[in-house]
């Protein structure tokens, strides 16, 4: 399960810093000054120019939404980074997601590995590229098991999904946009 990381935008301590056993201490501090400084002006292309600028970590962009950015760890996970208030929430919603659902549906989410303020890290996985009349049934199904467990599931089409190399299962990649019934964010 993902390990929950306790830190903010102030200076930490060395000893706080190096909590995460998979960001360094750097990249840590980066993303603590970028969030500190976030920003919600301008088009996603200066954004993202904004964010690369800013935040100056040494991995790979594999994706930039309307809420957050996606690096490459090169190691098997990837570090999601907020680039506004709901990127923020939308790390938290995934953190406390993976830990609060049942284990029936934590086998389709791709699992969190730490969380700390405006960042969460979670294993690497491959999108779908398209959703066959297979997976779609069995996207209807898993949508089903969301609602009986009180998810929302939204959001999910196969640029937020991935199958597990094992067995097929549709695992979702991207559920920030989730929503326990009654949540209002």
């Amino acid at each position: 399960m993902g390990r929950m990381l306790r830190t903010s935008a102030t200076k930490k301590s060395s000893k706080e810093m190096s909590d995460s056993k998979i960001l360094s201490d750097r990249d840590i501090q980066s993303i603590q000054r970028w969030i500190s400084q976030m920003n919600h002006d301008g088009s996603s292309t200066e954004k993202q120019k904004k964010i690369e600028k800013a935040l100056r970590l040494n991995y790979k962009i594999i994706g930039i939404g309307k809420t957050r950015i996606v690096y490459d760890l090169d190691n098997g996970y990837v570090v999601k980074i907020a680039h506004s208030k709901k990127g923020l929430t939308s790390n938290r919603t995934e953190f406390q997601l993976y830990n609060r659902c049942s284990s029936r549906l934590r086998r389709h989410l791709c699992p969190v590995i730490e969380y700390g303020d405006g960042w969460v890290v979670m294993k690497k996985m491959h999108r779908m590229e398209s959703l066959t009349e297979e997976y779609e049934t069995k996207l209807l199904r898993l949508r089903r098991r969301f609602l009986n467990e009180g998810i929302v599931a939204r959001s999910l089409r196969s640029k937020n999904l991935a199958v597990s190399r094992d067995n097929n299962r549709i695992i979702v990649i991207d559920y920030g946009s989730f929503r326990y019934d009654g949540d209002r964010h």
